[in-house]
């Protein structure tokens, strides 16, 4: 069983216990009215005290921003926490009163700002800070306030008589609408081995905004006795958190895990259409007239989805010019020799016979090229130094063939050049010699010059006449040729060549 599915199972039981204790103080009602509300609340409490110190135990396997995650994270929980204390007791001392003290608002504001300060540093991956998720996390949050709006917090705002006053004492609930949006995205894109922890307490922060829109709505309707089902909501909320503790081995598989792919890719979409849907049959039910926040509400959705859109459109042809890339590139390693970058066998073959087809019809010349003196170099001062000389004799090799001409590294120390269109045969001597003087001069290695030499067969052929391995194998028989008579020289072929180069010698 699976770290994620043993902790989803042990939610069950763990929240059944914590319903149950709750109805309990409801249906005994232990002592007066204020007890009772005392107890339930301090039920919440318990919940929230132990997942405060579930994440700060858990930041003694962690590191890095994981670490700095746990210890915000634990602290807003424990804010909380003290925040209720501290509510409670002033309920105790001086009754119901409208709103929480001072030192508890001050306690919750603290929680408000730590939790999304420490949900991305824990949950977030590379894919968090794109653009496109931006865009998410907005159509989201203006999704979720249309529907928030149009049930509740409109409402709410308008029984308070409007105004700025009213919109700041409903701060907490439209901070709430910020972290819905936060708390998906970062579910969404949570690293595959802290999903189920990112899940777990993704529903518990959207239980506990849920608690707070109806503790709002009720507030305002004056039907909102304590104790209530809020009460309850804050405190499953809590013991969904407490298991959203990620353990030891999860936090090791973080260090070395990446990021995975992203579920859930139409997510931001749901919002969008419930709120479309919502504000449609207010329209209806309201006689065409629509509050102004939720008109805007509206334009604002249709916005972010025609920029996300636009953006999706930008990505996807940003992959597309990197797939046609990669492609090419792909194609480019195919046909191309990794050290030197000169066409490879397959692709000089290829060129050739294409030469040779009978549609050509032009003379061509292939040069075959081995090098001498080579073997001695690679051998006293490494493969690296002999990868470097068989880069410069590639780049003179290119600098003394024709422009239309295609020079190759067929393997080793063994290259050819391709002669095209020839239309007088002595170019093919001529683009020999050049070679044979671009690598009459000193390669400089560590200060200490070195020469290679360079035995050259030339064989000529006219498309039609001849095929791609008897034109290979006459320029290879005269390069062959070549080596005999002294090395360092060109050699052109000729039948009788044929008699002195042994059979099984032949490339």
């Amino acid at each position: 069983m699976t770290h994620g599915w043993r902790r989803t199972v042990s939610a069950t039981p763990v929240a059944a216990v914590a319903v149950a204790a709750y109805l309990a103080i409801h249906l005994i009602h232990p002592g007066t009215p204020a007890l009772t509300t005392a107890l339930s609340r301090g039920l919440a409490i318990a919940p929230a005290l132990v997942s405060g110190l579930l994440w700060l135990r858990a930041t003694r396997w962690a590191s890095g921003r994981a670490k700095l995650a746990l210890w915000l994270a634990g602290g807003a929980m424990l804010g909380w926490a003290a925040g209720e204390v501290v509510r409670i007791g002033d309920y105790l001392l001086y009754g119901p009163r409208a709103g929480a003290p001072l030192p508890a608002h001050l306690l919750f504001l603290g929680s408000t700002l730590l939790v999304p300060i420490a949900m991305p540093l824990l949950f977030g991956t590379r894919r968090s800070r794109s653009v496109r998720t931006l865009l998410d996390a907005l159509l989201i949050a203006a999704g979720t306030l249309s529907v928030a709006w149009a049930v509740a917090l409109g409402p709410a705002y308008h029984a308070r008589g409007g105004g700025p006053d009213a919109l700041v004492s409903l701060l907490y609930p439209l901070v709430d609408v910020a972290f819905i949006a936060l708390i998906l995205i970062l579910v969404r894109d949570a690293a595959p081995v802290l999903r189920t922890p990112a899940a777990l307490a993704g529903a518990g922060l959207m239980l506990k905004c849920a608690s707070d829109f109806a503790s709002s709505y009720f507030s305002v309707r004056a039907t909102h006795p304590q104790g209530m089902f809020t009460d309850l909501g804050w405190l499953l909320a809590f013991v969904l958190i407490a298991l959203a503790t990620p353990s030891r081995h999860e936090l090791a598989e973080l260090a070395e895990g990446a990021d995975g792919k992203s579920t859930w890719l139409f997510l931001p979409y749901v919002p969008f259409v419930l709120a479309l849907s919502t504000t449609a049959a207010l329209f209806v039910l309201e006689n065409g007239q629509i509050d102004a926040m939720q008109y805007a509400l509206s334009m604002v959705l249709v916005v972010l989805v025609v920029l996300r859109q636009l953006v999706v459109l930008h990505d996807n042809r940003t992959l597309a010019q990197r797939l046609k890339q990669t492609v090419e590139d792909l194609k480019y390693r195919a046909y191309h020799d990794p050290l030197t970058g000169l066409a490879n066998r397959e692709k000089f073959m290829e060129t050739v016979e294409h030469a040779l087809a009978p549609a050509a019809g032009a003379q061509i010349a292939v040069l075959y090229i081995d090098l001498d003196g080579f073997k001695p170099i690679n051998d006293t001062f490494g493969h690296a130094t002999g990868d470097h000389t068989l880069t410069v004799v590639a780049e003179r090799l290119n600098r003394a063939a024709r422009e239309s001409d295609i020079v190759a590294r067929l393997g080793g120390d063994e290259f050819a050049v391709l002669l095209p269109d020839l239309h007088y045969a002595p170019d093919a001597h001529s683009v020999a010699q050049r070679i044979q003087s671009s690598l009459d001069q000193d390669i400089d290695i560590d200060g200490e010059p070195v020469r290679v030499g360079a035995s050259i067969g030339v064989a000529y052929g006219r498309a039609g006449r001849i095929g791609l391995g008897e034109l290979l194998r006459n320029a290879d028989v005269a390069m062959y040729a070549a080596k005999v008579q002294g090395r360092r020289r060109t050699v052109a072929f000729e039948p009788h060549l044929l008699s002195k180069r042994p059979l099984g010698h032949v490339s």
